[in-house]
């Protein structure tokens, strides 16, 4: 990137830096030079081109290097007016370059201050205000131009408007066709730029497009089939592929050498003046319209770019929480099973306990002792399916579906609980309405569920010196149009305090001296994953918990879990 070497300085100012003072010197003298290398079609009464790089040079002049440019900038307006004469300046030459070399200082300024065309990302924001800033100077440049002439009066009145005119005209596609591309170069994306034109596809484009618009341009002005004219909107669909192709820098690129391609064959013909005239205002549509095409592109490109960031941004952000959900998920599961295993192995030490006592006896308690290890082998066998079930359903997410009553399922969850009670002197009371359907949950893990509710009642009234009473009921209800099982849980003891009810069912919050705190927030977890709702009625007399559940729908097949 040769001017990313040359332009040291960022910001414009007064002072330059030695590389800055060279992309000047550079660009004064391609200032200077190209007055000669336009000079194709001087109008015969005034010597106007059709078209001017004067502007667009020295707007990029000042937009890189500022007000230091000025001292140069101006000589090459002056160097300039000597190798080919506008206009008849006479002694207000030197007055005439000073007017002119404010006029596109303050130009470059305004366009630096108001646009972002240092930056090599461009929206149609930059756009607009390039072309506004264009159109401005084009016509100031023109009026600076044109005075001394109408002055000295070597222009008539009549042919005044034309003068202008065609001043305003050339300038400004000068300005549109010359200047996006002289940005680029000196732009610190160019060394980006020009890394994705020499590459396979940017190249491959490139080549593709010198070969079919010579082509056009043959078959236009050289083999003269049609009208030239009008044939010559063909040279608008190659630029407006490679703008949707390559964006604003393919626009930049391809509108140069299509400008040198219709001026070198209108001169090869010998096109009169007015003609290219007329060839140059389809040019500058052309121009505008492919600007345009290419900053909508490289928009459009910017905006697949941030929509397939942000997705890569949400894939990994789900893969995160996918991670975050499988540690829960596992912590949880530890969770569980330390709280929920707790019961099942206390047992099986009291059982193997009670066993060793039995075994010491002799064979008078042999019966006593077979069915103290049945229990020992029934409770294992409960904790082990309830490992197997809490594995699966964080493994997988699918819960087992068992049909199963609810007195079964209130019934053999006192059985196992049933000597706690005996030996607390707890009065288990128990109502179960008839003819209720069954339910279509996990039985073990339900199981688990109401089994902490009791054992929450059973510590409740572990020390009360009050009635000591546990209710479990089971009936229908009804919620809109679907039929649930309500388990209600009650026991006489002391209650909750108010300032606790808040937080009941918030992991690691209890009011046991060693309790864990994650029995009723587990709970409502499993539950909620079986469909069901675990909650606290406040405005029961008693303790209350409520355990709502789905039922075996009698239109669908039955569904049994493994046991």
């Amino acid at each position: 990137m040769f001017f990313d070497r040359l332009v040291g300085g960022k910001i414009p100012g007064i002072s330059l830096r030695g590389s800055q003072w060279l992309a000047t010197i550079a660009l004064g003298l391609l200032y200077v030079l190209s007055g000669p290398l336009t000079d194709l079609f001087p109008h015969a009464r005034f010597g106007v081109q059709p078209w001017s790089a004067h502007p667009a040079i020295a707007l990029v002049m000042v937009v890189y290097a500022g007000v230091g440019a000025v001292p140069i900038l101006f000589s090459a307006v002056l160097a300039s007016w000597w190798l080919v004469p506008v206009a008849d300046t006479a002694t207000g030459e030197f007055s005439a370059a000073l007017v002119l070399t404010a006029v596109y200082l303050g130009a470059g300024l305004a366009l630096d201050r108001t646009t972002n065309w240092r930056n090599p990302e461009h929206g149609l924001h930059d756009l607009v205000g390039f072309l506004a800033v264009a159109t401005i100077l084009a016509l100031l440049v023109s009026l600076v131009d044109g005075t001394p002439s109408v002055l000295s009066g070597a222009v008539g009145e009549r042919t005044e408007p034309v003068l202008f005119v065609r001043l305003f005209v050339g300038n400004l596609l000068g300005l549109v066709v010359l200047s996006p591309l002289l940005m680029y170069v000196a732009a610190d994306g160019s060394r980006a730029a020009f890394a994705r034109w020499a590459g396979g596809s940017a190249l491959r484009d490139g080549v593709l497009f010198l070969i079919v618009q010579g082509g056009i341009l043959e078959l236009v002005f050289g083999l003269r089939l049609w009208d030239e004219f009008r044939m010559s909107y063909l040279l608008f669909l190659p630029v407006g592929v490679i703008a949707m192709r390559l964006g604003l820098f393919g626009a930049a690129l391809a509108l140069p050498l299509t400008q040198v391609g219709m001026l070198a064959a209108l001169s090869w013909t010998g096109t009169s003046t007015g003609t290219a005239f007329e060839f140059q205002l389809a040019m500058l549509t052309l121009s505008v319209t492919a600007l345009a095409m290419g900053v909508l592109a490289d928009e459009q490109r910017r905006a697949a770019a941030r929509i397939a960031e942000h997705e890569l941004a949400l894939r990994e952000h789900d893969r995160a929480l996918a991670q975050a959900q499988r540690t829960a998920s596992t912590a949880e599961l530890a969770a569980a099973l330390a709280h929920d295993l707790s019961q099942p192995l206390s047992a099986i030490g009291t059982y193997a306990r009670a066993s060793q006592v039995l075994a010491q006896r002799g064979d008078a308690d042999r019966s006593q002792l077979i069915d103290t290890l049945g229990r020992i082998a029934q409770e294992s066998a409960r904790a082990g399916q309830y490992v197997r079930r809490m594995r699966d359903f964080f493994r997988t997410g699918v819960s087992h579906q068992d049909r199963i009553a609810a007195a079964d399922l209130i019934g053999n969850t006192y059985e196992h609980l049933s000597d706690r009670a005996r030996r607390a002197r707890i009065r288990w009371r128990s109502r179960i309405d008839p003819g209720l359907p069954p339910l279509r949950v996990d039985a073990v893990q339900m199981g688990a569920v109401l089994a902490n509710l009791l054992n929450n009642a059973y510590d409740a009234l572990a020390d009360w010196p009050g009635p000591r009473e546990i209710r479990c009921d089971a009936y229908r209800i009804q919620e809109g149009a679907k039929t649930m099982l309500r388990i209600r849980v009650q026991d006489t003891g002391p209650g909750i305090a108010p300032e606790v009810r808040e937080r009941l069912f918030t992991p690691l919050a209890t009011t046991k001296p060693g309790g864990m705190g994650l029995g009723l927030a587990l709970s409502r977890s499993i539950t909620e994953r079986q469909d069901g709702r675990l909650w606290f009625d406040p405005e029961a007399e008693r303790t209350t918990f409520c355990l709502d559940l789905p039922v075996q729908d009698p239109e669908s097949p039955e569904t049994h879990g493994g046991t």
